[in-house]
């Protein structure tokens, strides 16, 4: 037990001389244990960067174009059988900018006539309230009945992004898979897009877009009042949010890492200071 006193930082002075205790070297190994463990912890908290929100009124124009990411699968119609229609609410078709989607034919080696289609891609919209449509023929075609009672609305989504990836982006729409037991269904989602701008340490910023969505299914057992396939209506948010990466400066880092080790030294003191009173007491 003698050696536990090499340790001692608070050695006591006796008639000129100090004297070094156990009880004092137990406690200035603790307090370094201790300064140690505080100090990774503030460098982990100085190290990690917190994202504050701010939300404020959209003032953007709405003829800003925006560029949707799209992968579509549609797993029983062929790519000749689908159309891609893109509308206002008014089935104004002007607001589809660019359409850059690939058809890709989708054949099932174990069923050969069971063809699908995917549609991968980008589509450069207005920021205006609208619909995408993926049904057969296009969303304004006229088709037979027998056609439409044939019509199957199994889909998967693999991706639908409005705008570039942010971190902890909410996009509700990724690797969803829909099967439609019932034939000739709608299969319809309500997408509340939010604006979003997500703002870096550098200052740097990146424009997007976020969403919830709800669905709905709706089926065609009588009358028929809906075209078949897969509707996307989105609208646009009049509240914009901005993400705010923040950090503590340097000297804040500085200022609490001296806190923590002129705390902790006085606190051994007080400590080291009691334990050898009593003990001088009980001697």
């Amino acid at each position: 037990m003698r050696g536990w006193r090499r340790f001692d930082a608070y050695a006591k002075a006796v008639e000129g001389i100090q004297e070094r205790t156990i009880g004092g070297g137990i406690i200035t190994l603790l307090s370094c244990v201790f300064v140690c463990f505080l100090f990774i912890s503030e460098i982990s908290v100085w190290w990690t960067v917190n994202v504050v929100h701010r939300m404020h009124v959209d003032t953007a124009p709405q003829e800003s174009p925006i560029t949707l990411d799209v992968d579509i699968s549609m797993l029983h119609e062929t790519c000749r059988d689908i159309k891609v229609d893109v509308s206002d609410s008014q089935g104004d078709g002007s607001i589809l900018i660019a359409n850059n989607l690939q058809e890709i034919p989708l054949i099932d080696p174990e069923d050969p006539h069971n063809e699908g289609c995917r549609y991968k891609g980008t589509l450069t919209i207005q920021k205006l309230q609208g619909d995408i449509f993926f049904c057969h023929g296009g969303s304004l075609s006229i088709f037979n009945l027998m056609e439409m009672f044939r019509f199957n609305s199994s889909h998967v989504i693999t991706k639908l992004n409005f705008g570039l990836s942010i971190p902890k982006m909410q996009t509700p729409l990724t690797d969803v898979h829909k099967t439609v037991l019932a034939q000739v269904a709608t299969y319809k989602y309500f997408a509340k897009v939010v604006p979003s701008r997500y703002v870096y340490l550098d200052g740097k910023s990146t424009m997007t877009y976020q969403y919830s969505v709800t669905e709905h299914l709706l089926k065609m057992d009588g009358f028929v009042t809906n075209i078949p396939g897969v509707i996307i209506s989105y609208d646009f948010s009049p509240i914009a949010v901005d993400y705010i990466e923040t950090k503590p400066n340097i000297f804040h880092f500085i200022t609490n890492t001296c806190a923590i080790l002129g705390g902790v030294i006085a606190v051994a003191r007080i400590f080291d200071a009691a334990l050898y009173s009593m003990s001088k007491k009980l001697d």
